[in-house]
């Protein structure tokens, strides 16, 4: 297997290299695999063009992060996780890419763009840290409990604490074989949603008074204003369930300004309405049940826009 033989290699500088907006899936998976590379002998920097959110600061490694804007050409291999589309690097990866470098693309979105060097692309996984335990298997890797903890919280969070649909026999095994590794669940479960200071909880109520439902009641969805999901210890994976959680949605959204001008949205859907297809249509991506993308306009421009987008889709399935 190429990835295998990369990895084998005479130990050299390895990057593993984060995307914009970093979730669980992604610094769980790159932070475990970075530490398991470190104790084989590699060295190893971890990196990427945002910071690590507040919520998933515990990870061991996680102090490590450098929030990058220009990357160095000194690295033998490139490791990136849970990332569809490099241009979700904002170009780091490209700086970073020297001549005889190997790019390491290890995901489980059904619409990556096989941009490595090696691509190992599995959408069956409910998350990549489903697939970063077994290739430490495969290269006899040692897990430790650093390890198990990193690996664990990224299944932890993409699988919505093991509540959606993704969810499997494949995952729950390796979630035991990573508890019994160490992984301490109940301090995964504390850290994520136990430890929110209380202007966290009153800002939350102050926008779940302007959840907005559609008449037939299948399309429900929140705005938040700019700065609000950064600055309130909340991931915007957090918020978008709030809507996703009412009897008869089908599909959920979470619209939230990142710039003047620039709306991100979090689609989620319950199995009926591929939501990743929605996004697509604005240059997003993601699963049938959780996807995103970033639109061009004010929050009510982009609001609108998406919702109509939407409703095509909903009708579409109805024909």
């Amino acid at each position: 297997m190429a990835l295998l033989d990369a990895l084998a290699q005479p130990r050299g500088q390895a990057l593993l290299l984060g995307h914009v907006h970093p979730d669980g899936d992604v610094l769980g998976t790159l932070l475990g695999a970075g530490l398991a590379l470190e104790h084989a002998g590699w060295t190893v920097t971890f990196a990427g063009p945002h910071p690590v959110p507040d919520v998933l600061a515990f990870l061991p490694g996680a102090a490590r992060w450098e929030v990058w804007t220009v990357a160095p050409r000194i690295f033998d291999v490139i490791v990136l996780t849970d990332c569809p589309d490099h241009a979700r690097t904002e170009g780091l990866l490209e700086q970073a890419r020297a001549a005889g470098s190997r790019v390491l693309n290890i995901d489980h979105h059904p619409d990556n763009r096989r941009y490595g060097t090696v691509n190992w692309v599995d959408p069956s996984a409910a998350a990549t840290g489903e697939m970063i335990h077994e290739l430490l298997g495969a290269l006899g890797l040692t897990v430790t409990p650093e390890i198990a903890l990193c690996l664990f919280t990224a299944i932890h969070t993409d699988t919505g604490s093991f509540r959606y649909s993704n969810t499997t026999a494949r995952t729950f095994r390796i979630a035991a074989e990573l508890t019994a590794a160490g992984a301490q669940p109940a301090l995964v479960s504390d850290r994520l949603y136990q430890q929110r200071p209380p202007d966290a909880l009153r800002q939350l109520g102050v926008v779940l008074e302007g959840i907005r439902v559609s008449d037939d009641g299948q399309v429900a969805w929140l705005t938040v204003p700019r700065g609000f999901v950064s600055g309130s210890f909340m991931a915007a994976e957090d918020l978008a369930s709030y809507p996703r959680s009412l009897r008869g949605v089908r599909v959920a959204l979470l619209f939230s300004e990142e710039a003047p001008g620039a709306v991100k949205v979090s689609l989620r859907g319950k199995g009926e309405v591929p939501v990743n297809r929605i996004a697509a249509r604005f240059g997003g991506g993601g699963h049938e049940n959780a996807a995103g993308c970033t639109v061009t306009g004010t929050l009510d421009e982009a609001t609108a826009t998406v919702l109509d987008a939407v409703r095509d889709a909903l009708a579409s399935r109805a024909r």
